[in-house]
């Protein structure tokens, strides 16, 4: 599930952080494994992320030892988050053992076997083929939890032509149209709350041009063909979110506050739910959560390929 950048855009940045956890648990281990072996003969590829948010994808790739030595560029939209990337990117390096070193626009990390360059910059997807300064022939396009946040043919037709030929792509975790709250309340106002959530994503604009799709994973296939790429491997990526031993984690209660919130954003006002029916059945998802009852599932979509 997926909501619009909250106005206070900052606190934005801790949603981020949060789900990182639970998107390491979620992310598809066949299709990680197919990236591996993908890039596993690269000395140094250069890798483009769409999206980049924070920089948490680029922090799991060098955990995960899929990126030893790299060149990488993060491009995000929001420029209130991605200016969090490289002060947050900085400490989790030296918060694990590495060095960091800071040159003009570009962060060095060194250490424990690395030698990744980051640089960060503000665009938009559609801007790549205008944008000269971010070059082409790049070995790795990563687009992750964004593709279920844009008109998809328009993006991967700006997007693909920026890798050199048989370049990799990795877009994960697309949302595709399933999303559970349990334990049911009233089976026809939640689903009506999730219909009309999910119709939100569908008719979601931004510059007069569509932005979302509650069913882009399932889309992206015949999208993927359409553009000429090849798929190499595809597989689920589900959120699934329970307290265990009747607690969450820090980062999966302010996670589900988050996703609750995204709802409230989303549907206060909404021509065809009743604001008291919504407010009510919010209150009583909250108080699912204070007393760790609240579980959460949503279904999504990991895909590798080529360009074509």
């Amino acid at each position: 599930m997926r909501g619009p950048v909250s106005p206070t855009a900052l606190s934005y940045v801790e949603y981020l952080a949060t789900k990182k956890p639970i998107d390491d648990r979620a992310l598809n281990a066949r299709v990680w494994s197919a990236l591996q072996q993908a890039l596993a003969g690269y000395a140094r590829p250069r890798v483009l992320e769409v999206g980049c948010g924070i920089g948490t994808m680029l922090e799991r790739l060098i955990e995960r030892k899929v990126l030893t030595a790299a060149d990488y560029l993060g491009l995000d939209l929001a420029t209130e988050i991605l200016d969090a990337a490289p002060e947050r990117l900085s400490q989790w390096a030296e918060a694990t053992g590495r060095a960091v070193r800071a040159e003009s626009s570009a962060l060095t990390i060194t250490g424990m076997s690395v030698s990744v360059t980051a640089r960060f910059s503000q665009a938009d997807a559609l801007e790549l083929p205008a944008r000269a300064e971010f070059g082409r022939d790049w070995d790795l396009l990563v687009a992750h939890a964004v593709l279920d946040l844009v008109d998809v043919p328009r993006t991967l037709e700006a997007m693909l032509p920026q890798l050199r030929p048989s370049g990799v792509f990795y877009f994960s975790l697309v949302f595709d149209g399933l999303t559970v709250l349990e334990p049911e309340l009233d089976r026809s106002l939640d689903e009506q709350i999730m219909d009309l959530y999910h119709g939100t994503m569908d008719r979601r604009m931004r510059q007069g041009l569509p932005a979302g799709d509650s069913r882009a994973g399932r889309h992206l296939f015949r999208q993927l063909r359409e553009a000429g790429a090849e798929l190499l491997e595809a597989g689920s990526s589900d959120w699934v979110v329970y307290p265990r031993a009747g607690a969450y984690s820090a980062e999966e209660a302010v996670f589900l506050r988050w996703i609750l919130r995204f709802i409230e954003h989303s549907l206060t006002g909404h021509a065809e739910l009743d604001p008291g029916a919504l407010a009510h059945w919010l209150e009583q998802r909250r108080a699912q959560l204070a007393r760790a009852e609240l579980v959460y599932l949503a279904h999504q979509l990991d895909f590798l390929g080529r360009r074509g």
